[in-house]
């Protein structure tokens, strides 16, 4: 009778090994996928770092292009001021002059 409880906790504490074998082995393979994973993802986190300081790179760039664009039509649009305010100007110097003309020839036939 005792021999047969103990085969009986042998056989008991055999399956719980068994089990605890298994649930080790999985542990072990889930690890493993882990840090196979975790290796993966390094990876992509330096490729996305990578890519990220080229992107800030190429904005950098295009805001000194912008920038500069910016500056240039407003250098053109100030220019441009200028030359409508020259061309009133013009026009009104040239007005003036006809008017002057008109009333040099209007004195003169009138003599």
């Amino acid at each position: 009778m005792l021999r047969k409880k103990i085969m009986e906790s042998l056989m008991v504490l055999e399956k719980k090994l068994y089990q605890l074998v298994a649930l080790v082995e999985d542990f072990s393979q889930k690890n493993k996928n882990y840090i196979i994973e975790n290796e993966s993802l390094k990876q992509e986190l330096e490729e996305l770092k990578f890519e990220n300081a080229k992107f800030a790179e190429d904005n950098a760039q295009l805001a000194a292009q912008l920038k500069s664009i910016e500056d240039s039509l407003q250098k053109e649009n100030t220019e441009s001021h200028v030359l409508q305010q020259e061309r009133s100007l013009a026009k009104i110097v040239v007005d003036d002059l006809i008017k002057s003309i008109d009333a040099l020839i209007e004195q003169e036939s009138q003599q």
